[in-house]
């Protein structure tokens, strides 16, 4: 059985006390690695020791097989569970026992017309959700179907705590001033600086992994399958035990792999956003990112998949598409909401590999021009066919202090800002674009070669 930290506790006590002053539905929102299995096994153990009926669902049966173990481990009674995935609980309403309570994991996915399904199914049903990551590419929020969102505690005081791993993040430092162009505001458009930066891969990926983190077990994500495959197949060629896996990869094979991964004779897991929600590996201590994205969920969930935290252990992400620049590190703050987000101008880049017909969460067939899976709610996000690679480009350290100066940022004036740091904390507290902070960065002497 589990014994929780005291912050666990303490979000268990929260979401009852919002539910005694009259919530029918509450957000929990606590970041990736923190325990939200243990918490949850926890609210279910309770409830089934009460007589309460629990039901679970998630959008992927990888997920139903870890959160049974950790029912059995942490003393549910499993007799009074209903534990499947989305699509087969909508598809089973009405047969299966009448919840006492619903209980949804990476629920940020629940505005998908199967999770609206069972929450209408289930109305005078009390529901806990639980994300990492409750934010849409869309800018829709989760406020239909939750009454009230509690937080847990942020990342970094998790590391501070020793919750999560520290870690080292590794990138490229600037933007490529040769592909920036102005707009008519007299600020760098947003079509030159995700030529600049969003479609790049920058430096070495294997030689790279060689002088971070050599031996070291990596999940690698791509932004196409062809290149996933390639990926793996160049680290298998420099003598280093590497895999590719996808939705399409059989179940015998992909399962082995899976396996192999988490006892540690696969080195290398490349991947296009299959292993990200819930995949727990607290041996796998690095993550490098060759798929560029737009999802502030898709940057958490995979570049924090390393920081599991085991004693001693030091993460350590590479990012080679310079990701950080549209959101931070692992650690930046974020102000998360129920309400939807400001709209902002669709991209025109519709360039894709082959037509989307399989979603790579649940698997289902859906429509070719899906932006989201309609059955499990996973955002099916347009990338880029061709991605430059750049192997000369230097990868270094970028320093962790988003964090520190998101607080007090803001308060200062533009002519106080004294570091490219400090002027991405303070575009993105202020909501600033990219080009805004390479220009001042290019006034006040901070770009390398900038006259």
């Amino acid at each position: 059985m589990y014994k929780l930290y005291d912050y666990q506790n303490e979000i268990i006590v929260k979401a009852q006390n919002k539910m005694i002053n009259g919530a029918k539905s509450v957000l929990i929102v606590s970041p990736a690695g923190s325990g939200k299995s243990v918490i949850i096994s926890e609210i279910a153990r309770r409830a089934t020791n009460k007589k309460g009926q629990i039901l679970f669902f998630v959008h992927r049966k990888e997920l139903i097989e870890q959160i049974k173990e950790s029912f059995l481990y942490g003393g549910v009674n499993l007799d009074r569970c209903t534990i499947m995935t989305v699509g087969r609980v909508a598809n089973k309403l009405g047969e299966i026992p009448k919840p006492s309570l619903i209980i949804s994991d990476e629920t940020h996915h629940s505005l998908a017309k199967t999770y609206r399904k069972i929450y209408k199914y289930y109305s005078d049903v009390p529901l806990l959700g639980f994300s990492a990551t409750p934010w849409r590419l869309n800018g829709k929020g989760l406020g239909d179907v939750y009454d009230a969102m509690i937080e847990g505690p942020d990342v970094q005081w998790l590391i501070d705590n020793h919750y999560l791993a520290p870690f080292d993040y590794y990138s490229v430092n600037l933007i490529d001033e040769s592909k920036l162009s102005k707009s008519s505001t007299g600020d760098y458009s947003n079509k030159s600086i995700d030529e600049a930066v969003g479609h790049t891969i920058y430096g070495d990926v294997i030689k790279t992994y060689r002088d971070k983190v050599d031996g070291q077990q990596a999940i690698v994500y791509a932004h196409s399958i062809a290149f996933s495959k390639q990926i793996a197949q160049q680290f298998r060629d420099a003598g280093i035990n590497a895999a590719h896996c996808d939705s399409k990869t059989p179940q015998r094979e992909r399962d082995k792999i899976m396996s192999d991964f988490k006892k540690g004779t696969l080195k290398v897991l490349s991947n296009v956003d299959l292993i990200s929600e819930g995949y727990n590996v607290p041996d796998c201590s690095c993550v490098i990112m060759l798929r560029p994205t737009e999802s502030l969920v898709l940057f958490i969930q995979q570049s924090m998949r390393c920081m599991r935290f085991k004693p001693g252990k030091q993460a350590t992400i590479i990012d080679h598409v310079a990701n950080y620049t549209r959101f931070g590190l692992p650690n930046t703050p974020h102000k998360w909401t129920l309400k939807d987000r400001e709209k902002k101008k669709k991209s025109t880049n519709t360039t894709v590999d082959t037509p989307i017909k399989q979603c790579a969460f649940c698997f289902a067939v859906i429509p070719a021009q899906s932006k989201s899976c309609p059955l499990c709610g996973h955002e099916v996000e347009v990338v880029q066919s061709e991605i430059k690679v750049d192997e000369t480009a230097h990868i270094e350290k970028i320093e962790s202090n988003f964090r520190l100066q998101a607080d007090y940022i803001v308060t200062k004036k533009i002519s106080e800002l004294k570091s490219y740091e400090e002027l991405k904390a303070y575009a993105k507290a202020r909501g600033y674009k990219q080009g805004w902070i390479y220009f001042q960065a290019k006034n006040k002497g901070l770009i390398k070669g900038a006259k």
